[in-house]
């Protein structure tokens, strides 16, 4: 069987990504998904879908979203490094860290793992510096062929290596979320209200 989605306004993409939840359940194990000269690019979106394996879903989800921030930040320095150190590094002169969280995976030449999460994170005066440019999970429509604990974890899932976040997401239980994410989750909340 084949669906063949042709999305040619927000109306329909708002309509496509309700529907997601129905196109990722075992209902459309034997289905394959097709894109008609949609006028939004949803390329990587119908690629995931047609991808049913879990494991493989997951794993091309997660590198693409990494790959997309990559490319969006390739050019832009938000944290304004200089000598390994941030604009809040420079001046409060407590440590030196490529990384304002001191993460273990800050090597020399940046982050030594792929984490989206720590991607996408940046402290208070780098996103008042540029509140146009950093981006947020909502930014990311690909993210939505992952459910929403996947999404849940895969928010605060910091200072892990790829490999340990893929396999977060795939086992998805109860018992992840209550030992590894939700202190961190907790943790963030904190630090945020300072």
């Amino acid at each position: 069987m084949e669906i063949t989605i042709s999305i040619r306004s927000f109306h329909d993409l708002k309509r496509f990504q309700r529907k997601l939840f129905f196109y990722r359940s075992f209902f459309c194990l034997f289905v394959h998904f097709t894109d008609n000269h949609s006028l939004i690019p949803i390329h990587s979106l119908i690629e995931a879908l047609n991808i049913k394996n879990r494991k493989k879903r997951i794993t091309y989800v997660y590198d693409a979203v990494c790959k997309q921030v990559d490319h969006y930040y390739q050019d832009k320095n938000l944290c304004d490094f200089s000598d390994g150190c941030c604009v809040v590094q420079r001046r409060n002169k407590k440590y030196h860290n490529g990384c304002c969280r001191l993460c273990r995976y800050c090597g020399p030449h940046g982050c030594s793992t792929s984490n989206f999460t720590c991607k996408l994170f940046y402290c208070y005066t780098a996103k008042s510096k540029n509140p146009e440019k950093v981006l947020s999970f909502d930014d990311f429509i690909l993210l939505k062929c992952l459910s929403v604990r996947q999404r849940f974890l895969l928010r605060h899932d910091f200072f892990s290596s790829r490999e340990q976040v893929i396999q977060d997401l795939w086992w998805e239980s109860v018992f992840i979320n209550l030992f590894r994410i939700y202190p961190r989750f907790i943790s963030n909340i904190i630090l945020k209200r300072r």
